[in-house]
């Protein structure tokens, strides 16, 4: 039983991770993080309100992670401010509906193991039905890239570029938008809400660190990614701590260790081209 729990949440780590490193290593090429980081507080108060409803937690998630990324610029535009601030001031709000739902939700709701899975993440929510989902949810979005890989990599070196180019910036913008909150919202099983976020960005930061060039950046944290999953689900079977928790400290831990790894490279890189010059 628990080598197989074991199992599919290994699995299902990997995907997440690789999924979430990928997704936020787009989102910083576009400069989305701030969007991205409201779309998982829209999914975490979207979660909450399927406790007060008595509803699907992926559906009430998906349909708040999708309504932000969808109303968010023409909310910025009615408002006229930036999509930073509009995004922010969406993100206090969800913050507090989140917490709202969760104290009006019927019965000892926050001692449950459900509000643990969305706030910090757990390993028993991992099922067949969810890893299948996922699993198909990933080769969604890794069609979607393939196919448009052309325009949306013009996209994610210069979005003006590739407007004046005849590409549709917006359409591709909304649609990678929401890719990232459906993926956002199968993470939430594993990450929790509040740490969602973490692994969209710290495998992102990581890679900048190893690859210079866009496909290896996305590739790089996509592996860091999963791998930071994997290290955090070993250390929650094996010390009984928060998934989420543990996951977000490998991610930290790879990103530590790369940087300083990184810098030591640099240093010698720079102390060899010294000597060189003074040859």
């Amino acid at each position: 039983m628990i080598s197989t729990l074991l199992l599919y949440s290994l699995i299902a780590g990997i995907i997440a991770g690789s999924l979430c490193g990928c997704t936020g290593t787009i989102c910083g090429r576009m400069k989305l993080s701030t969007i991205a980081f409201t779309m998982a507080h829209a999914a975490l108060a979207g979660s909450a309100l399927s406790l007060l409803l008595g509803l699907n937690y992926l559906i009430t998630g998906m349909l708040f992670a999708v309504l932000t990324a969808i109303i968010l610029g023409p909310l910025s535009d009615i408002l006229r401010i930036s999509l930073d601030t509009a995004s922010m001031s969406l993100f206090s709000i969800y913050n507090a509906l989140t917490f709202i739902f969760l104290i009006m939700s019927p019965g000892p709701t926050l001692s449950s193991e459900k509000v643990g899975g969305i706030l910090w993440g757990s390993i028993l929510a991992i099922t067949p039905t969810y890893l299948t989902i996922l699993i198909t949810v990933s080769i969604i979005y890794v069609m979607v890239l393939q196919i448009f890989w052309g325009r949306i990599s013009s996209i994610l070196f210069d979005p003006r570029l590739a407007e004046a180019e005849g590409v549709n910036v917006k359409f591709y913008t909304y649609m990678l938008l929401i890719l990232a909150g459906m993926i956002i919202v199968f993470t939430l099983k594993i990450t929790g809400g509040f740490l969602v976020f973490s692994l969209l960005f710290i495998p992102s930061a990581t890679s900048i660190q190893v690859s210079r060039s866009l496909k290896g950046m996305i590739l790089t944290s996509s592996i860091i990614g999963g791998l930071s999953s994997t290290i955090g689900i070993m250390i929650s079977f094996i010390f009984n701590l928060p998934v989420g928790s543990c996951i977000v400290i490998g991610a930290a831990t790879i990103f530590a260790a790369t940087s300083i790894i990184s810098s030591m490279i640099r240093s010698r890189v720079i102390g060899c081209e010294r000597i060189e010059i003074g040859c």
